[in-house]
């Protein structure tokens, strides 16, 4: 049965944090940037060359680049309509130059209010400075401010740009495309995840000593019959048990795990599929999410029957691994798969973004879609979203 958040306490996570992210091809790379939008933001007189070495990094990737000169006529506000480019955009790739630019009514620049929307909407921040010792006054503050919560480095000339950027997308794209796993409470990458159907292999290339030997205690020899739980990957998770496990130590530091895996039934929770008091168990669903991530009273609290649906925090384990700001975006949305696709409460993730820390929070949208309970009826989407302090 799935566990429910007033049962006993959760293992503590223990995750291989020198797992390095596999350099993928440019043929990966092209893949992971269909459809993916990178706004780019500078004062657009001054950086002209700039914004297009920039515009011809994202397309290398495969992305779209999206820039003031290519909006076109707008009906709307120029205010407005760039802000909600912003928005729509995945990656928002900043150029600081000398200039600090035109003050707007709000007394931020187009550029800085640019930055400060893209943090408030999740996106993934990705800024660059030219090397300079003239930089007017609010436009050093500027970039003294970004740098206090992100990488800046400098740049010599448009080419020096396009080439940075174009490894700063690689490496976002070997994120994204590496996969981060769950097996019980062990977190590590996957090189392949192959899935048969009655039968699944994963292959994966260990670095910490403790992921590795936590994996090889559950062999199926040391268990008697082989570990069971939870195994979570690419935005999907079954319960399975262990069927084998061989290691090959291919360096002082490394070793390459091969692991069998047989998908088990999972006995579900009836109580995650009931309807109460108007309420549906989508419903339901929603609002214990709401409630352990965003600390949102439970619409059943009132009548003491909130301990129906509620959840525990699918974060709160990660609060206390001291992960490194890279690689909390992957696992925040491993552990939150987990949690939602794990118990029933959803068939897959549709959206997740994970904004920078502003002032001790990170905003947080959760996209999913519930399991179908009705054969001739697809459930519609939901989309929750609000702040979390991670």
């Amino acid at each position: 049965m799935a566990r429910r958040a007033t049962g006993p306490a959760e293992e503590p996570l223990v995750i291989d944090r020198a797992a390095a992210a596999e350099i993928p091809s440019s043929d990966a790379v092209r893949e992971w940037g269909h459809g993916k939008r990178a706004f780019i933001s500078s004062v657009m007189a001054e950086l002209p060359n700039e914004r297009q070495a920039a515009a011809a990094a994202v397309r290398s990737a495969n992305a779209s680049p999206v820039m003031f000169e290519l909006f076109g006529g707008r009906d709307a506000d120029p205010e407005n309509a760039y802000l909600g480019e912003v928005e729509a955009s995945d990656i928002y790739i900043g150029i600081l130059g000398r200039r600090y630019g035109k003050p707007l009514p709000t007394r931020y620049s187009a550029t800085h209010a640019e930055y400060l929307h893209a943090e408030r909407s999740g996106l993934r921040i990705a800024s660059w400075c030219l090397r300079a010792d003239d930089r007017e006054g609010p436009e050093q503050s500027f970039l003294d401010e970004v740098r206090t919560f992100h990488v800046v480095p400098e740049f010599a000339s448009p080419d020096d740009l396009r080439a940075q950027i174009e490894d700063r997308l690689r490496a976002i794209a070997a994120e994204d495309l590496a996969p981060w796993c769950k097996l019980g409470n062990v977190v590590f990458r996957a090189a392949e995840v192959s899935d048969a159907g009655g039968e699944m292999q994963v292959l994966a290339r260990v670095r910490s000593d403790e992921v590795a030997h936590a994996l090889e205690a559950l062999r199926p020899e040391r268990m008697g019959h082989g570990g069971e739980g939870r195994f979570t990957w690419s935005g999907r998770s079954r319960f399975v048990r262990v069927l084998s496990m061989k290691s090959t130590t291919t360096s002082a530091r490394s070793k390459t795990f091969t692991i069998g895996l047989e998908p088990r039934d999972e006995q579900g929770d009836g109580l995650l599929e009931m309807s109460v008091s108007g309420y549906s168990a989508e419903d339901l669903g929603e609002a214990a999410l709401r409630s352990a991530l965003f600390g949102e009273r439970h619409p059943l609290a009132g009548q003491h029957m909130g301990f129906i649906t509620e959840m525990r925090d699918p974060l709160a384990s990660l609060r206390t691994a001291r992960v490194s700001d890279e690689i909390t975006r992957p696992l925040a949305e491993l552990l939150i798969a987990d949690e939602m696709i794990g118990s029933g409460r959803a068939s897959r993730l549709t959206d997740f973004r994970l904004g920078a820390v502003v002032r001790g929070v990170r905003r947080l949208t959760v996209g999913w879609e519930p399991p179908r309970r009705y054969s001739n009826a697809r459930p519609a989407t939901r989309t929750i979203d609000g702040h979390v302090r991670l």
